[in-house]
């Protein structure tokens, strides 16, 4: 049985680097930004994951995407 999925929604989390707790552990924060095409390149998805970054004063500890999508059986 062959399937197929088909990608209908992305969301690009930006993670932002905000210090260190009393442990000594990182603590950072993120920011989710929804309606990223299904179809969008993955060079420019990070090409824009770094620029939204580059507004914080703080370091990008990661950019993670995430897809909701279909799938079907052929």
């Amino acid at each position: 049985m062959a399937a197929t999925m088909n990608v209908v929604k992305r969301t690009l989390s930006v993670s932002i680097a905000r210090g260190t707790d009393a442990d000594g552990n990182l603590v950072t924060k993120s920011y989710s930004y929804s309606n990223v095409k299904p179809d969008a390149e993955p060079a420019k998805i990070l090409a824009v994951g770094k620029a939204l970054g580059g507004l914080f004063d703080n370091d990008i500890t990661g950019l993670v995407v995430v897809e909701r999508a279909t799938l079907a059986e052929e």
